[in-house]
Parts: C-alpha cells; structure tokens; sequence
C-alpha cells in the first residue's frame, strides 16, 4: 500500500514533528518548508526529504498528500485554507487559530474540500490521558465531579523576544500561557469531562514584558454538573511541571508530568485492573495515517480543534470583563 506522503511547514516546532514523520510507519516525508534556506536544507540533508522555501513547491508535488503546519498560530487559517484549495489534506498545531471565527472558516473550507483535518494536540494520545479516557468512558471512576488543569512552567523574557516576538501577541500567539503552553492541558480536559457551558476567567501579566497573560486561571462548569479549574503560567522560578487531576464519586486519577496515580472508594480497586487505553495510536500522526487508509475515528479532529479554541477565547473573554461569565 502507497505510504502517505507528509510535507512540514515551519521547522521550529516542525522538526521534531519531521522526526517522528520520518520514523512512522506506512508514513513518507517527502518534504518540509522554511523561510530559512540553510535550515530547510539542514533537516532535509539528515532526513533525507526533498527541502523548499516555497509551500507552493510542496502544494505542488503529487508526492505530497497531507501538509503539516506549525507555524505561528495567527498564521494558521490562512495557509491551512490555502492548502485545503490546492487539495491537500492537513495536519495544524495547536491551537488550532487564535479566534474561533476563523476556526469556523478553516472548518468551511475543510467542508468545501472534502479533505481531512486535523489538530495536534499530543496529550490525548499519552498512556495517562488516554487510559483516562478510557476509564470515563466505561463509567470506571463513577459519576464525575470535579477535573483540574494546571501547568507551571517557566519561560524568561528571551523566549518572548526571541524571532519576530510573535509569542505573547494576541494577534500570532493567540495570548500568552493559556493559548501557547496550557492550551494542551485545556484540551485534554475538556475532551475528558465535556465542553463547559460556563466559563469564568482571569488573566493577569506579572514578570514578563508582553501583551498577553503569563498567568490564567478558569472556573468551568460543564454540562454534566461537574465543575473544573485551569491554571497555567509560566511565571515558575524553574519549569515545574504539568498535570490533571479528575474526581469522580468511585474513583480519581492523576498525573503530574506524566506519572499516573489512581484511587478507588473500597470495594471498587480492582478496577484498576480493567483500564486500557482509549486509542491504540500513540500519536496524531499515527492516527492521521489510519484515518486516510483505513477510516479510522479521528482523536481530534478540525471541529474538535475549533471547541478548545472556544473555551481558550471564552476565558480571555471574562478575563477581560470583569470575570463575568461567558456561557458557550
């Protein structure tokens, strides 16, 4: 069977995601694509793939079935529309864009298309969240109560100013540690407990010099009545780490950067013992590769992309207004 042909788009992030292309079974890398021509070359040299300056020149290949973009999030729409048109299938980093208004129009044009879509969000396929998943599915930590977020990481002044100083700009960044760092953490808990339908939010700037938050914190309500809280900042002395904690009546798990802890009311342990994984594919690629070939579920689709977003912008939102509540 023809291997899926993948081009990566924006070498920062991009070439470890070119790395993990390169090793992926029934996947090809035919190329990737950077404004900078010694750094396009230098991946392309040691992954030994086509390199180009131009997405054009990967829009054009027929080698090429599925553009990977990850580059700066305000970049997003446009060039994921661009590619849908060409008709290409597409893989976007996260967040998927930084409003959800043109999350909506990528949708449209995925729509007009008829090609796939898809957002990397990594954490819905890691052991820990993915055996979560799993476990609220089948009702194994009983009716949920209560999901918590939070990351603290740090990141000096340099990482905002470093490049063009697009991170910590609500126009490429989307915002600050919510929509770069914590939108992970965001997604992850709201693929596990379902969309909120209120969302309260604070957002504040305390040690760097941007626009945006280096602290956020959310109160979500979710429609099963269940209650959760984000907080992600990377105002850290030092890169601490990042976790999620879901209680439910008969059971709760954890994890703290990636160590898993489970807890069962009595009489309830061994189900411990009936966990599995919510998805065999270890990756979104992985998945991508199986959806195109073999019609499997995608873990996180466009609109699935579109939904984070949403609660991402609906925290700035009563961030910015006074902590009113937003209601999606």
């Amino acid at each position: 069977m023809k291997k899926v042909g993948f081009s990566v788009v924006g070498l920062g992030m991009g070439y470890g995601r070119s790395m993990l292309i390169n090793d992926l079974e029934g996947a090809n890398l035919a190329s990737v694509v950077d404004l900078q021509e010694d750094l396009a070359k230098k991946v392309a040299d040691e992954l030994g793939c086509k390199w180009t300056t131009k997405i054009d020149d990967a829009l054009g290949d027929d080698e090429v079935d599925v553009m990977v973009i990850i580059t700066p999030s305000g970049t997003h729409g446009p060039l994921v529309i661009r590619c849908l048109e060409a008709g290409k299938h597409v893989m976007v980093t996260k967040p998927m864009e930084v409003t959800v208004e043109k999350c909506e129009a990528m949708l449209e044009a995925q729509r007009k298309s008829g090609k796939l879509l898809g957002t990397d969000f990594q954490r819905r396929y890691e052991e820990p969240y993915a055996r979560a998943k799993y476990a609220l599915e089948n009702g194994l930590l009983g009716k949920p109560v209560l999901g918590e977020a939070r990351l603290k990481w740090y990141r000096g002044q340099d990482y905002y100013d470093r490049g063009t100083g697009w991170r910590g700009t609500w126009k490429m960044d989307g915002g600050g540690a919510l929509a770069n760092q914590s939108i992970h953490e965001i997604d992850v808990l709201t693929w596990l407990m379902g969309m909120p339908k209120k969302v309260i939010g604070q957002i504040s700037t305390l040690t760097h010099d941007i626009e945006t938050e280096d602290l956020g914190m959310a109160m979500l309500e979710f429609e099963s009545g269940a209650v959760g809280t984000v907080l992600g900042t990377t105002t850290g002395p030092v890169r601490q780490y990042e976790g999620l904690e879901i209680h439910g009546t008969e059971g709760a798990f954890r994890t703290t950067s990636g160590e898993e802890v489970w807890q069962f009311a009595e009489g309830h342990e061994d189900r411990l013992e009936k966990i599995q994984r919510f998805t065999p594919f270890m990756n979104a690629y992985e998945n991508f590769v199986a959806t195109l070939r073999d019609g499997a579920e995608m873990i996180c689709s466009a609109e699935a992309g579109r939904d984070t977003t949403k609660v991402l912008c609906a925290i700035y939102e009563s961030g910015r207004n006074g902590h009113k509540p937003v209601y999606l």
